[in-house]
């Protein structure tokens, strides 16, 4: 699946919006794509728009920390990330949000966009 063709470019970040239809291993694979992809070109924030995903079932912990240790590897440190997702999928202890950071990545994950349009570009 190519990153690029479900990323937008705009003055302030750059916007990847999931498929409703992949899996949780597909959509993981997609924000690091989009990751990479921002990293290479200079592009320092990045929000992944999961709103999308209502079928999937919540990911494990184990999930989580895998994902987001991805994303931290591909991020480097220069790629801020906040992620949009249905409640459902959103840890309550937020779980994700501390693996990125004990990786060094700045990430957040919100249930409103524009939560985390606000948040993204409050950061760095």
């Amino acid at each position: 699946m190519d990153a690029a063709a479900h990323l937008e470019i705009t003055a302030t970040h750059c916007r990847v919006r999931l498929p409703d239809t992949v899996s949780l291993v597909e959509a993981a694979e997609l924000v690091a794509r989009a990751i990479a992809y921002c990293r290479d070109r200079q592009f320092p924030k990045l929000l992944v728009d999961a709103s999308g995903l209502t079928k999937l079932a919540p990911p494990t912990l184990v999930d989580r920390f895998l994902m987001v240790e991805d994303w931290a590897q591909e991020a480097q440190g220069v790629v801020i990330v906040a992620v949009v997702a249905p409640q459902k999928l959103i840890d309550p202890d937020r779980f994700g949000v501390k693996v990125a950071a004990h990786s060094g990545m700045r990430a957040d994950i919100f249930a409103s966009e524009r939560e985390a349009v606000a948040w993204l570009l409050a950061e760095g």
